[in-house]
């Protein structure tokens, strides 16, 4: 694995893990709690900055941003749906 492609694999695993303690923390503000949340140290570029503008943008410019960088899978056709589409099993074979 080369150094370029250890960078983007870093990236992708932090930006996931800050984006899914995100999902987390807004999930847990409904439900009630009786000790304070745990609170990791660091990340602070990732949980003030980077997911706040990653809710933001539209899909369509983080998927052309996905593709340029060419961090998304390939060889593969992307199903034709909008991302608040709700998903549907693909039709049977003949």
């Amino acid at each position: 694995m080369n150094a370029l492609t250890q960078l983007k694999q870093r990236l992708r695993d932090q930006a996931e893990q800050h984006l899914r303690r995100a999902a987390m923390e807004r999930l847990r503000g409904d439900a009630p709690g009786t000790v304070a949340p745990y609170r990791e140290r660091g990340g602070r570029f990732w949980r003030l900055v980077f997911v706040p503008l990653y809710v933001r943008v539209p899909w369509e410019t983080k998927r052309r941003a996905m593709s340029a960088a060419k961090m998304t899978a390939r060889g593969w056709t992307p199903p034709t749906r909008e991302p608040d589409e709700p998903w549907r099993p693909p039709a049977p074979r003949r």
